[in-house]
């Protein structure tokens, strides 16, 4: 598994106790004890296997909970009624599930068009046509300052408001307001789901800002809410200042671009053999690469010379190597340094490996910060450095 081992045990074991309690429901529900509060209880295990699978970068097993959630949706709110097919469906669905979650390592290379298709085809069964046209449009929930952050289909967003819920973007900080105070990003996601409905959570390691910004303290983990709470209590819910969270406006929000910028030109390179020093990081290189050696302990000073370092290696256009094997220590600002260089080096079609032992450091550094692969692959680092001694 990697650096988040425990969190990701963590879930697959809370993922094995909703997943027994939903078939014994099942159960109850074919032998035609379908009540309000059995439904309830169905959906809201499905809902927290999709919100802690979601930050987990488990995609299928995401996707298959998001589309049995939609159909318990409709069965909660009244909209369908509880037929044989229905039950038959809901099993077939729940078993691949099981099934997924105990691959999970491998379950995002599966193939679950199959049972993906039949549950779409029942959930879309007597709807509205424009509740159909819903199912299939996608829309963006941007930051106040218009960055994008969550893509969600309309009709799941439009059944999760039901019952005068308000839909709200949270932003929480992974060092002070998760790590900081002795949890995980699971523990937020238990904690809120006792109060509304998680449609959608996401570590941003983006927000650490390229190799010329300054290194930053912060860590944003969003989390799309939904929930009756109104805005002027909202913020005692979550202990958080109220700038922090911001309501949506459903009916307001913009349609997805598919517009991407491409990346800007590599410069050109210098055939001079050059070497520079830094407090705690030495650089030498020629005309195509640079080797980057960390020699001191690694904290806020030095991991701002090591981003001054990178920054002159993308100045000469030049490939690097990252070596950090006499690593004894690692601080989060150090992963913060590694996931802006990852998006600057490939930004700049330039390659940036990494020579790394003990991986150890790293991986309990990414583990106090809540960090997983995907999270860390998304932001250019890959996951094997937190496992082998050798470049990558």
């Amino acid at each position: 598994m990697g650096h988040d081992d425990h969190i990701f045990q963590l879930f697959i074991d809370d993922a094995r106790d909703h997943l027994a309690d939903i078939e014994a429901c099942l159960m109850d529900v074919e032998r035609g004890d379908a009540d309000d509060e059995l439904v309830n209880k169905i959906f809201r295990a499905a809902h927290s296997i999709k919100s802690g699978a979601g930050f987990l970068g488990l995609e299928n097993i995401r996707d298959l909970s998001h589309k049995l959630e939609n159909l318990l949706h409709l069965v909660r709110n009244k909209e369908r009624g509880v037929t044989t097919r229905l039950i038959n469906v809901l099993f077939q669905g729940f078993d691949r599930l099981r099934a997924l979650v105990e691959q999970s390592q491998d379950s995002n290379a599966q193939d679950i068009s199959g049972i993906l298709a039949s549950l779409s085809e029942l959930t879309a069964e007597n709807l509205s046509s424009e509740d159909q046209q819903a199912i299939a449009a996608s829309v963006t929930i941007r930051l106040p300052d218009h960055t994008p952050i969550f893509v969600e289909d309309l009709f799941s967003l439009r059944q999760s408001l039901k019952g005068d819920k308000l839909l709200y973007l949270v932003n929480y900080d992974l060092i002070h307001d998760v790590h900081a105070r002795g949890k995980t990003p699971l523990d937020i996601i238990s904690a809120m789901e006792s109060s509304g409905l998680i449609i959608d959570c996401k570590m941003d390691l983006a927000a650490v800002g390229d190799l010329d910004d300054p290194v930053t303290n912060a860590i944003p983990f969003y989390v799309l809410f939904a929930t009756i709470v109104e805005p002027d209590v909202i913020s005692y819910l979550f202990a958080l200042d109220s700038e922090r969270i911001a309501q949506v406006d459903l009916e307001a929000l913009a349609p997805v671009s598919d517009a991407a910028e491409a990346p800007p030109p590599t410069q050109a390179a210098s055939t001079m053999e050059w070497t520079r020093e830094f407090d705690g990081v030495s650089a030498s290189g020629n005309g195509i690469s640079a080797r980057l050696v960390v020699n001191g302990p690694i904290d806020v000073i030095t991991c701002r010379n090591l981003r001054d370092a990178l920054l002159l290696c993308l100045e000469k256009g030049l490939n690097a190597v990252l070596d950090i094997r006499d690593l004894e220590k690692a601080d989060i600002c150090l992963l913060q340094v590694l996931a802006a260089a990852g998006r600057a080096f490939a930004q700049k079609n330039a390659r940036l490996e990494h020579a790394v032992t003990p991986p150890e450091a790293l991986a309990l550094a990414a583990l106090r910060a809540g960090f997983t692969s995907k999270a860390m692959a998304d932001a250019g680092i890959p996951e094997t450095i937190f496992r082998s001694g050798q470049p990558q």
